[in-house]
């Protein structure tokens, strides 16, 4: 089977999952669905890096308003007790220059998970996973996998969801590749603040979003927003970790994110209706690799397919949206 197919394939799965869960009007994500916050930040390019640093949205030291959607990722909407992978959604507005994808013309997204690898070697064993649980095949394909020698991934998969004390006291990483001009990177943010929240003892459906409003309501939350670098002999992929030791995360940028509210009625209408895309991107951060080439085409198909089950628009923000919440 081509990538193509797996890519199609993969669209009508989701697409069918979204009716099945979702009443036109209601329709959210087929991954992530459940937004923990959304943020209003700066994403400040730090100054003074060296010249091979400076590549397209690095070329100089630069603030840009931007949106974080932070969120967690079960294709059902849960509570926040339950363990989850977390996503940090980031999309900067006013960003000029030629695009990847050209269904928005000035913001640049950078999507990130709480997991540091995506646990599936390659496409089509992400897609046998989807076909296998919507089909009522999982324990086959458990079985399967099993008898491949696919042990390891499927250990890292059982490992991706965590019960997290705060989406602001983790890590987050691209797991997958992008250009820097000529070479290729991974990106990763990494929490400044020492003072850590604490799980609730009685846990609670919304506490990682109350504990993120009580971090706020001491202070900003700063983020530094790292890159690393592929080295020879470096494998493309996205389930093996990329050697800290032969190739450190450098700091590029910085995430501010000043008091506010995380959660509200025109946050969670503005939330649903945002769109982010590893292709919303400068052509010098293009993302690479089969994964990246799926992810953009799924992502463009089905927010297409939930904004017109919706009956909503598709909303490229601007200043205006940002000052208006």
């Amino acid at each position: 089977m081509t990538e193509e197919y797996y890519i199609e394939s993969l669209i009508s799965m989701l697409k069918k999952d979204m009716e099945k869960d979702y009443l036109k009007g209601t329709t959210k994500r087929d991954a992530h669905p459940k937004t923990l916050g959304l943020l209003k930040a700066e994403f400040k390019v730090m100054e003074g890096l060296p010249e091979e640093l400076k590549v397209g949205l690095f070329k100089e030291a630069k603030s840009y308003k931007s949106f974080i959607r932070i969120s967690s990722s079960s294709p059902k909407v849960e509570g926040d007790d339950k363990k989850d992978a977390r996503g940090f959604a980031i999309k900067l507005i006013g960003v000029k220059g030629k695009k990847v994808l050209e269904d928005e013309k000035y913001t640049q997204d950078f999507i990130l998970l709480s997991n540091e690898v995506f646990p599936f070697r390659n496409l089509k064993s992400f897609h046998d996973l989807v076909y296998a649980r919507d089909n009522g095949k999982l324990p086959l394909y458990l079985v399967k996998n099993i008898l491949k020698g696919n042990l390891p991934n499927l250990i890292k998969l059982s490992l991706v969801p965590k019960n997290q004390t705060s989406p602001f006291d983790i890590s987050y990483f691209s797991t997958t590749a992008y250009k820097f001009s000529d070479k290729i990177v991974r990106y990763s943010i990494v929490p400044r603040s020492h003072i850590k929240s604490k799980i609730p003892k009685a846990g609670g459906a919304s506490y990682l979003s109350n504990n993120m409003q009580k971090a706020l309501d001491n202070g900003k939350i700063i983020f530094d927003f790292k890159i690393q670098f592929k080295k020879p002999n470096m494998k493309d992929d996205p389930s093996v970790v990329w050697n800290k030791k032969i190739s450190p995360y450098i700091k590029v940028a910085e995430i501010i994110i000043d008091k506010q509210s995380v959660m509200d009625k025109r946050r969670n209408e503005l939330a649903e209706k945002l769109s982010f895309n590893v292709g919303h991107s400068l052509i010098e951060h293009t993302p690479i690799g089969e994964f990246n080439r799926a992810r953009m085409k799924i992502y463009t198909e089905l927010s297409k397919f939930r904004h017109l089950r919706n009956d909503e628009k598709m909303l490229e923000p601007t200043i205006s949206d940002f000052n208006s919440i």
